[in-house]
This record gives C-alpha cells, structure tokens and sequence, in this order.
C-alpha cells in the first residue's frame, strides 16, 4: 500500500516488498510446476467431516522456509476442481523466472506452482479472478500483479489456461497504483474485469479507482470512484463486487484527514447497475447528506495506521471487504476494521443493506463486532448464507474462524479453522499474514485461503489439516523429505466448508 503524508510527499509504506530480502531454502526440486509426493493428512473430528483445509506447499518444497503470506483464490465456476491461489512466494528456482502461482485441478486436494505471473520472481501484490460463466477447459484467469520495483508497476493480465507454462499475457501496464484487487463477470459478449486500486495518477487527491475492462482486458478504462474532498489520497483497499445481474458494487476508505498513526475515514460504497458499460459509472448511489455519489456507510470513523508489528507481528490499516448476494443483487454486505471503543486495536464490523446500498443497518450486525482481529473477508452463497472469514489475535494466537449465517448473522455457525501461536516464527517483513484473506461461494460450498503459522500440530487445526510438504505430527516438526528438520514458517491454507441450509 501507498500512503501520502499530510505535505503530500508519497511514501511506499504497505505493499512495497523491493527492499526485502528474500531467503529460499529449498532441496532436491527439479521443476517449478512440481509433482506432488505423499501427503499427511491429519485426522478430522466427525463434526468437521463437512470441511477441508489443505497446506498449500507441494511436497516438493518441503525445505522451504519463505513468509508465503497474503493469500488469494480464483476458482473456475463452470468447473470448481478448477482453482489458483497466490502468496508472497517467490519462484524457487531462479531470480529472474516468473513469480509463481499455485494450480488445483481436483478441487483443492492437491496444489502444484505454476510461475506464469508477468512478474519478476515475487509480486509486490497479486488478485486474481475467473469470470462466472466462463467454460475454457482450465480456466480463463484474469490477475492484477505488482512489480517490486522503484516505480512499482500494475500488470493486469490473462491466461485462458492455467495449466500451461506459459507467460500471462499483460493487456495493460502503468505506474504509480496499489493494491489491485480483482473481481470478473462473464457475459455473452465476454468477460468484464473490475480491478479496485488506489490510483495516484487520479487528480485532486480522488484516488479510490476502479479499472474497468468490457471488452475481456483488451482495453482498461480508469474510474475515479471518491466524489468527495481528501487528505491528499482515499484508504489503499478499493474492494469490487459483482452480481449476476451485472450489478457492481465498490467499497472504499474515504480518508478525510490524516495526522500520521490515524486516518479519519468514511466508508463509503458506490454501485452500478449496468456493468459500468455507461458513460458514467458508478454514480446510482448518492448521500443523502450531500447528494455526491457514493453511500456514506458510516462517517469519521479512526481507522489506526501502522506499518509496524502491531497486531500479532501484523500491521493494519487496511481491513476491508464487501460481498453482494448473486442471486439478488439487492442485498450486499460490507466489513471493515477500526480502532474499535472499547480499547482495543483493531476491531471488525459487518453492515448490510437490502436495498441495493440505499440505506444500511446503522449498528453492526448481531456477532459480527469482533476485537483485535483482522483480514476480514465476506461472501454469499447462492441460498443467500452470509459467510465471514476472518483472523483474530487472542490469547497470543492467531485464530482463524469462518462464520456462516442465513439471518443476517441472528444466529451463526461459528467453525475454527486454525488456532496457532502469533508470536512464531519471527515475521521476515510485513504483512506478516497479509493485508487480505479470502473468500468465495460456488456450488454447495464456501471455499477460502488464508496463511498461518504452519507447525504441524493436530491442537492448531481443529477440523483437521492435509500437508502436502513433509511433516512429522507425532514430533510436530517439519521436514525436507529426507528426514531433517526444517524450521516453521508461514504457509497459505486452502479451505472449504459445507454451505448450511
């Protein structure tokens, strides 16, 4: 992420990795797109049969001891064995060779790297997003990629097969932006791509921006989406999301003022009703408090800003997310983090609206207020089920829950993914776990990545674990696949879990 001081002077302070030293502790790899070995599958209880959670390094790696944090997934909805994930890993056998990408072809069982990304080595930031509707036989996957570089640099890309080797193919580049954060819909005429991002090329401080592409990526056009004064920029989080109907919605931090620890902030989301093929998108909601484009979800509220360890070894400021039903595009969710009041350091909360963002509950809703806790990540499923994920620092662990709901949250179904120390190992650089998780709805499922502290203990998986890198659980120790030990680290997860009824 970028943040502006008060003077206007930029400073790369979120998102920024060319300055980090990357380590790479890998034995006996011959290829980057890896078979898989054996696997170690920890037990489940009955109660979790219904969900799955899958360590993403492929046996392969198993010496490898990197921060992969900042976790994302795509899934082909036409064909969900079909999936890409991404973290921060860096290709892990040549400085100069693609960033990889991890693949799943048989619905998140096994995963294997794939360095196709335009990007050199590691992405300073990677989105990604397979458009509904799309049937190429392993997906037509669209990505948003940072450059870690002086400028850094957006690619935004495509591949239609995420099984081959090949280099996406970057439709469009430019300077000076952070964060993409993309979403896709496939129509008749192809597919539309929707890449949030905060654009510092934008005029008058209005740097919440959407990338919209009608034409499958052929040609970008940049949306201003902040209508309103600012400190100079809006929040680095710019969060798209799209319904069937070609209803899309957006969600960002209007930041109002800035006094360097604090950004006084709106949450504000902006929607249009056409896809944003018109000539002005973006403009269906209006306050009624100043009739600018944009619903002003809550004004003013103090959204802490540190790039230090702060939470857990992790940094925050930039929690957000927003999630439209696909089926009624009149009900959307939005969530976002803030310095809370009851003295806490980060706090969740969850607002819905069921007349397409017109108006919105105006106190959280019931469960969804959550201290010191962070990448907060919404989803509907095709029922209408509300699901939550999200990290919470308690008790100096790092607990991951996904939350389910069909009441606007009333009553939940509450599981615990993973409960594993926060204080191990000791964070390389930040984000420590990332600034974002995820997660998605396809089929009967809920499906999402997030990263976590990966020694291999049955107590910090509570619905059980697949390992595909060695692992000794009776030790509780990694290994390299020949038997020697192998220090933690932090590895992404792959989960899914049985939509309720």
């Amino acid at each position: 992420m970028t943040i502006l001081t008060v003077s206007g002077k930029r400073i790369l302070a979120f998102g920024t990795l060319a300055l980090i030293a990357w380590t790479v502790s890998v034995r006996g790899q011959s290829a980057v797109v890896a078979k898989l070995g054996a696997e170690v599958t920890a037990p489940a209880s009955p109660a979790s049969s219904q969900v799955k959670v899958v360590d993403l390094i492929p046996a392969s790696l198993s010496g490898e001891t990197n921060q992969d944090s900042e976790p994302f997934l795509a899934i082909q909805t036409a064909n969900p064995q079909v999936m890409v994930a991404s973290a921060f890993t860096p290709n892990p056998f040549s400085n100069t060779g693609n960033a990889p990408v991890y693949v799943s072809q048989d619905g998140g069982n096994t995963w294997v790297l794939n360095a196709i990304t335009p990007v050199q080595r590691v992405t300073c930031d990677i989105t990604h997003a397979m458009a509904t509707g799309e049937n190429h036989p392993r997906g037509d996957l669209h990505a948003g990629t940072l450059a870690c570089s002086t400028a850094i640099t957006l690619n935004e890309s495509e591949t239609n097969d995420v099984g081959s080797s090949t280099t996406m193919n970057v439709q469009s580049k430019r300077t000076d932006v952070d964060q993409p954060f993309v979403r896709a819909l496939g129509v008749s005429s192809g597919d539309r791509i929707y890449v949030g991002v905060n654009d510092f090329n934008q005029s008058g401080g209005h740097t919440a921006t959407v990338d919209v592409s009608v034409d499958g990526g052929a040609t970008y056009k940049s949306i201003a989406i902040e209508a309103r004064n600012t400190m100079g920029q809006d929040g680095p989080s710019v969060r798209p999301a799209v319904a069937g109907d070609s209803t899309v919605y957006a969600a960002f931090f209007g930041w109002r003022r800035f006094d360097g620890k604090t950004a006084t902030s709106d949450v504000v989301v902006v929607r249009d009703d056409t896809g944003a093929t018109g000539p002005n998108p973006f403009q269906a909601l209006k306050d009624p408090s100043d009739n600018l484009p944009g619903r002003l979800v809550v004004k003013g509220v103090a959204i802490p800003w540190s790039n230090l360890p702060t939470l857990g070894q992790e940094r925050i400021g930039s929690t957000l997310s927003i999630a439209v039903d696909p089926n009624n595009s009149s009900t959307v969710y939005v969530g976002w983090a803030d310095h809370g009041s009851k003295g806490d350091i980060y706090t969740l909360h969850v607002r819905r609206s069921t007349d397409r963002g017109a108006t919105w509950s105006a106190t959280d809703l019931p469960n969804t207020t959550v201290r010191n806790a962070t990448n907060i990540a919404l989803a509907v499923a095709n029922n209408g089920v509300a699901g939550l994920l999200y990290q919470q620092f308690t008790g100096n662990r790092w607990v991951t829950h996904v939350v389910q709901s069909h009441n606007g949250f009333a009553t939940v179904q509450d599981v615990v993914l993973a409960s594993v120390p926060a204080d191990a190992p000791t964070e390389q650089f930040l984000p420590y776990l990332g600034d974002y998780d995820y997660l998605l709805s396809v089929g009967n499922e809920f499906r999402g990545v997030f990263c976590a502290n990966n020694t291999p203990d049955l107590g910090n998986f509570p619905q059980g674990v697949t390992y595909q890198r060695a692992a000794d659980f009776s030790k509780k120790r990694l290994t390299d696949g020949s038997g020697n030990p192998v220090p933690i680290s932090i590895d992404p997860f792959y989960f899914s879990a049985a939509v309720i009824p």
